[in-house]
C-alpha cells in the first residue's frame, strides 16, 4: 500500500492573512482531492494526475505548513482549520491578500 494515499498534507499561501489554507489529498485512484485554496474544494479532472496538482499547488505559491514552521513564516502553534469550514470561510472573505 503506497503510504501516500489518503494522506492529508497541509499548506498554506503566506500572501493572504491569516495564511490560507489548503488541504491535499491524494487518492487511489491515481487522482487527487484539494480542500481550500484560492480555487475552493475540487477533485482533479481526467487526465490531471495527483502528480500535476502537486506540481501545480507548488507552482502556485503554496508552502508544506510544516515546512513553513520549520523556517518560521508560520506560527509554529498554527493548526489546521476544520476542513467544512474552509470554503465557507474562504467565500466570506476571511483570508484576504497581504497589502
Amino acid at each position: 500500500m503506497d503510504l501516500l494515499n489518503n494522506k492529508l498534507i497541509w499548506f498554506v499561501h503566506l500572501s493572504y492573512e491569516p495564511p490560507l489554507p489548503l488541504c491535499y489529498r491524494r487518492i487511489e485512484d491515481k487522482s487527487a482531492e484539494v480542500i481550500g485554496g484560492k480555487t475552493g474544494s475540487h477533485r482533479t479532472g481526467h487526465s490531471e494526475s495527483y502528480w500535476d496538482k502537486l506540481k501545480e499547488l507548488i507552482g502556485l505559491g503554496y508552502i508544506p505548513a510544516e515546512i513553513a514552521k520549520d523556517l518560521e513564516l508560520l506560527d509554529l502553534n498554527w493548526i489546521p482549520p476544520k476542513m467544512d469550514d474552509i470554503d465557507n470561510k474562504i467565500k466570506e472573505g476571511y483570508y484576504r491578500l497581504k497589502g
